[in-house]
């Protein structure tokens, strides 16, 4: 199986909006590369994807999905795989990444990424279905770890236990989302620093970062807001681990000015050049 992956590709990155698309293709500004929702460019036409396919012209592009629903027990759409594969050629995509989660049951779709129990039998369904994706694709991909809100009693196995594990099993790469580590732990006690330490490091291809939100007595993955200081050390340990991982600046609602986002993305540059000894990123 190819990878189909551009090591070339590193630095920091931005999440690509309708907001700021325009603003992107016309003033080019001093990112590395983008990453676009799958499910917002599975179209055969349209304003979006001839904005995707001009925005790719000037970086690299990875897709992102919510909708692969990996730990789902349905079985898997091969129609949403095909319109995945069609549209990774067309815009010759550095890589897809989906999430470690289950999304429907039966002929309901959540719409929320629904957190996996951590058990050898939830490693055996999702490693299988991950490798069936890879084989339709024709390539690896990536999963990352939601942010979590509950936990199963039966679990076995902590996050970054499950997730080596599964990369293992299915040969398939991490992202590591740190915002969502740091929620899990706010939330659910589950270090995010062990869950780090756990990952083995030729495994993880990609970080995001995000902002959150502060309820009376959780923590909410609203990606509305800068990263906060607790990320952003947190960020820095894992870099430390996983040496040139390409940085996402994830902002999906309440999207300000791309000037503001710009200030997290030179932020992250700023940590890997002093984590990786001054290295060129940007």
């Amino acid at each position: 199986m190819s990878d189909y992956i551009h090591w070339s590709l590193k630095g920091a990155g931005i999440s690509l909006r309708s907001c700021n698309v325009d603003e992107i293709i016309n003033e080019r500004p001093n990112i590395r590369w983008c990453e676009a929702l799958v499910d917002a460019h599975l179209v055969e036409g349209g304003e979006a994807l001839h904005s995707l396919e001009r925005v790719r012209h000037q970086y690299p592009v990875t897709l992102h999905g919510l909708g692969l629903a990996l730990g789902s027990t349905a079985p898997l759409d091969t129609g949403y795989l095909v319109r995945i594969r069609a549209l990774a050629d067309r815009i010759d995509a550095s890589w897809i990444s989906d999430h470690i989660c289950f999304t429907s049951l039966g002929n309901c779709f959540s719409h929320e990424l629904l957190p996996l129990p951590y058990t050898e039998e939830s490693l055996d369904h999702i490693a299988s279905r991950i490798n069936q994706v890879q084989e339709f694709l024709g390539r690896r991909i990536l999963l990352e770890n939601p942010a979590r809100y509950m936990s199963y009693n039966h679990s076995t196995l902590s996050e970054g236990e499950f997730m080596a594990e599964m990369a293992r099993r299915a040969d398939c790469y991490l992202l590591l989302d740190v915002n969502n580590s740091y929620i899990t732990e706010h939330n659910l006690g589950a270090g995010a620093l062990d869950t780090i330490n756990s990952l083995p490091p030729e495994r993880v291809r990609e970080i995001h970062l995000a902002g959150f939100d502060s309820r009376a007595d959780y923590l909410l993955d609203s990606h509305n807001s800068p990263v906060s200081e607790p990320v952003w050390a947190l960020y820095e340990e894992a870099q430390k681990r996983f040496t040139c991982a390409p940085t996402l600046i994830e902002w999906e609602q309440d999207v300000p000015q791309l000037s503001v986002i710009l200030r997290e993305v030179r932020r992250a540059q700023r940590i890997m050049r002093r984590i990786q000894g001054n290295r060129r990123l940007i």
